[in-house]
This record gives C-alpha cells, sequence and structure tokens, in this order.
C-alpha cells in the first residue's frame, strides 16, 4: 500500500513543503522516502539545510537568539518561521555535538598513544619530550647588554619559531535557577563556569573550550598530540590563580612546560593590595614607581626587600604588605624579566587567552538580564570556538572538526 505524507523543510530560501511516500507490504514497510531519501526527523520537526544552517550558527555567535531567530525570518521573508526557542533548541543540539565530536577526537588520540581518557600518562609509556630550543645566545647577550642585565640564563628563553603559547583561564555567566528552593545561595552555585585555553604557535591558532580546568587541559593534551606538538616546548601565560597552577603541574607534568606570570595581572595585584595596605592613593602611587621596575626586570628579591623596609607610618593595614610578600614567594619562579623578553620579541601576557574568553563566551552570554544552563553556555561556547577556529563549513557540510591549527584569526 502507499501513503503520502508531508515533509517539511526550513531552508535560506524559506519553508517549503513536499510529498513523503511510503511503501507497506503486508507486515513492514518496504520504502519511505522520509527517512530513506531525505533524511530522517520527527514527527513536528523540519529539515533544516545546510546553507541555513550556517547562518544561524554564525549569528548565534554575536546576537541574541531573539535577535538571530528575527534576522533569519527576515532574509527569509517569513512572517512567523523560526522562533526565539526553537533557534536557541537548535544551537544547543549542534553545541553539544560539536562537543562531542571533539571528545570523541581526543579520547581516540589520547588511546592510541598510551594515555588514558582522563588524559593521564600511563605507566607502561615513556615519554620524552625534545630537548628545548631557545634564541641565539648572540641575541640575548646583545638584548641584555643594551638593558644593561648581567644576570641572566639563555635557556630562559623560548624560540619563537618552535614554542607552543598557551593562554587559559576561566570565565563565568550568570547560571539559571532550575528549582526554588528556600536557600537558594546554599542549594545551588550561581554561575556556570567555562574554561578557554587558546593555543598558538607559528603555524596557526586554535581555541579550546571546557566545562572545567582539568578537562580543558586534558582536551589541549589531545590537540597537541593530534597536531605533534606535545614534544615542544609549552609556554603557559596564567593569571597566577592557584587553581591553574595545581591543574598544569598535575596534567603536564611529563612535557616540558613553564609557566610565564601574566604581567598585566602582576601588576593589577601590586595595585590592589597595595591601594589597601597603605594610606592613599598618592603614597600607593609613589612606591608603586619603585616596586613595579623591580618586577618588569624579574627582580623579585628587590620588590620583597622593598615591601619589607616601607615606611610603617605610612601603612594602614600590615597584613596586606604580608599577604603580597607570600604572594611574590608563591609566584616567584614564574615571574621572568619582562625587559628582556619584550626586548627579544616574546610575550609577557595572556592577553590573547582573554580575547578568546570575550569571543567565545563573554560577548554572547554576559549581558543584562542573560541566565544560562549548563550544557546551554557550553553548547553556545562550542559553537562560537567553532567559528572560530574556522571550522564552519566543515561542520555543516561534512560533520567533522579537523582539530588543526587555524591560519584564520581566532
Amino acid at each position: 500500500m502507499l501513503s503520502v505524507s508531508t515533509y517539511k523543510i526550513s531552508c535560506e530560501l524559506g519553508e517549503i513543503e513536499t510529498c513523503a511516500h511510503r511503501l507497506e507490504g503486508s507486515s513492514q514497510t518496504n520504502y519511505n522516502s522520509g527517512s530513506d531519501f531525505f533524511e530522517k526527523t520527527s514527527s513536528l520537526e523540519k529539515f533544516k539545510s545546510n546553507r541555513l544552517m550556517e547562518l544561524a550558527l554564525d549569528f548565534s555567535t554575536d546576537i541574541s537568539n531573539r535577535k538571530a531567530a528575527s534576522r533569519l525570518n527576515r532574509i527569509r521573508h517569513e512572517t512567523k518561521g523560526i522562533g526565539p526557542t526553537t533557534f536557541r533548541n537548535t544551537i544547543e543540539r549542534e553545541g553539544e555535538q560539536i562537543k562531542a565530536c571533539l571528545d570523541e577526537k581526543c579520547n581516540d588520540v589520547l588511546i592510541q598513544n598510551g594515555f588514558t581518557e582522563n588524559g593521564e600518562l600511563s605507566e607502561r609509556i615513556v615519554f620524552k619530550p625534545s630537548e628545548a630550543q631557545h634564541i641565539d645566545r648572540e641575541k640575548v647577550e646583545e638584548a641584555a647588554a643594551q638593558l644593561n642585565i648581567k644576570d641572566y640564563k639563555v635557556t630562559d628563553y623560548e624560540s619563537p619559531d618552535v614554542a607552543v603559547n598557551v593562554s587559559m583561564d576561566d570565565v563565568c555567566v550568570k547560571r539559571q535557577t532550575d528549582t526554588r528552593p528556600r536557600n537558594e545561595s546554599i542549594l545551588q552555585p550561581k554561575r556556570v563556569d567555562n574554561t578557554i585555553i587558546h593555543v598558538q604557535n607559528n603555524e596557526g591558532r586554535y581555541i579550546l573550550n571546557a566545562t572545567s580546568l582539568l578537562g580543558g587541559l586534558k582536551l589541549l593534551i589531545g590537540f597537541l598530540l593530534h597536531n605533534g606538538l606535545l614534544n615542544e616546548q609549552i609556554v603557559i601565560f596564567a593569571d597566577g590563580a592557584r587553581n591553574i597552577q595545581g591543574a598544569v603541574l598535575k596534567m603536564l607534568c611529563f612535557t616540558n612546560y613553564k609557566i610565564i606570570l601574566d604581567w598585566y595581572h602582576l601588576a593589577k595585584k601590586c595595585r590592589e593590595q597595595l591601594s589597601m595596605a597603605l594610606k592613599g592613593s598618592k603614597i600607593r602611587n609613589e612606591f608603586l614607581v619603585n616596586l613595579l621596575p623591580c618586577l618588569w626586570f624579574g627582580n623579585v628579591d628587590g620588590a620583597i626587600s622593598l615591601l619589607r623596609n616601607i615606611d610603617h607610618k605610612k601603612v594602614k593595614d600590615h597584613e596586606k604588605i604580608t599577604k603580597l610578600i607570600e604572594y611574590f614567594e608563591r609566584v616567584r619562579e614564574y615571574i621572568p624579566c619582562y625587559a628582556l623578553r619584550k626586548e627579544l620579541g616574546l610575550r609577557n601576557s595572556s592577553n590573547q587567552g582573554e580575547k578568546a574568553n570575550d569571543t567565545v563566551v563573554a560577548s554572547r552570554q554576559k549581558h543584562n538580564g542573560m541566565s544560562w544552563s549548563n550544557e546551554g553556555s557550553v553548547a553556545f561556547a562550542s559553537v562560537a570556538a567553532m567559528f572560530c577556529n574556522g571550522e564552519l563549513n566543515n561542520w555543516v557540510h561534512n560533520r567533522e572538526i579537523n582539530f588543526e591549527l587555524s591560519r584564520k584569526a581566532a
């Protein structure tokens, strides 16, 4: 028996309806064009064309669901068309599939190279990173002479031609409340966390996103393995947070890595602590004139000496001074000679990671009145990262992610 049903298609030209035919035998369906010829959809779902999905995924990265749905309908001359809720559900589903694809690629490459699915190196595998390559001694000596720096090590200055620069940071957005408990602040977290990692070398760049720092580092290990970069020197730019240092030590201890404390965050930390410690902004600014140059040249001992010998009459909270000294001691090994690094053309900042945070999460999700579920936030971030990495066409048309460094500006 032959039966006919309506098959609905939503495309960049508008809404289209066509016929699907089903040929049924005595006990089974012999042919159904609604699933054998067309792509199978649920009873109420419309098939969405690739070109429409390109537009939808593009719009989702920088404007609200309501505006994106309105723009799609205007392009297609539809008075009803796609609603904001349908648009949101579509993007969330795509984001979940993108994340699942990346996780599968990461797990596959980890297992193939002797790692566990948690990103930990198996005991039976001996991993030997390549010997770190550095800037030529002559260039370092010339730069040091120009800055009148005598105490330095050539091995502290990585070659930008082979080093892998990694910036990582957490970004939080307001969380939706699933239920209304009596004490919501205790029973439910108020924020949704995303970890954004920006990877860059002289070949290109890539943005990774995950729901946690450890999950992001696992994804980073898989990405570096996939691109043949795990053997190279890894230079991590971070803001000095304890959780980042601990996670890096746990996950990347077998690699040739080093951490550089971002200069902006270091200077900001000094300003904030001294604002609370000293009597007035004038005294603070006068002290910073001497303190920041010490840190800029990597002279941590000199900075600590200045703090310990500060005039007690200028201090209103000695505990804040002690806390700042303890902070310098804790991050001492991550404070390089920023002046010499700048002279050699090396990075001192994690601003690439912060820009990636803004592009992938903050600019889309941190607006007044917005709140997000855990799944929705990471799904939209996955779509934005995919778009920034230049993977849009490959994903829409091939349902595949290259997981490779991109020349496209991320």
